[in-house]
């Protein structure tokens, strides 16, 4: 089933790429995206004990920080300019930014706690 959702999403964004000009192209893939990465926030939020570890936390923080970066790009597109926008994408690719962080150290830990229990001493 997962690969079949897959396999039609590629296609519906092939579609997407093909009928649509660029501007309204990028509109609607990173509003697809952003609701995309708010369900899963919502969904993982709500259905799972994300909290417990730092690889769910990761994958939370990393959720909510697209989600974030999908609302600032958009915003715009279907609001208009408001103020602060500079400072607003400012912030939102520096917690996306912290988020990838978070992951990379979370990754280097879990890799070198592996390696240290292998290790006979």
């Amino acid at each position: 089933m997962r690969r079949l959702i897959l396999a039609v999403a590629a296609v519906a964004c092939g579609v997407v790429v093909a009928v649509f000009d660029p501007q309204e192209e990028a509109r609607i893939l990173l509003t697809t995206m952003t609701v995309l990465a708010w369900l899963f926030v919502a969904l993982y939020g709500i259905r799972s004990p994300w909290r417990t570890t730092e690889a769910g936390k990761t994958l939370m923080y990393t959720a909510v920080a697209l989600g974030l970066i999908g609302m600032q790009l958009i915003s715009v597109w279907w609001f208009g300019d408001y103020a602060w926008r500079n400072e607003v994408r400012a912030v939102t690719v520096i917690v996306l930014l912290l988020a990838l962080l978070h992951r990379l150290i979370v990754l280097w830990e879990f890799q070198h706690e592996e390696s240290d229990r292998e290790v006979p001493r």
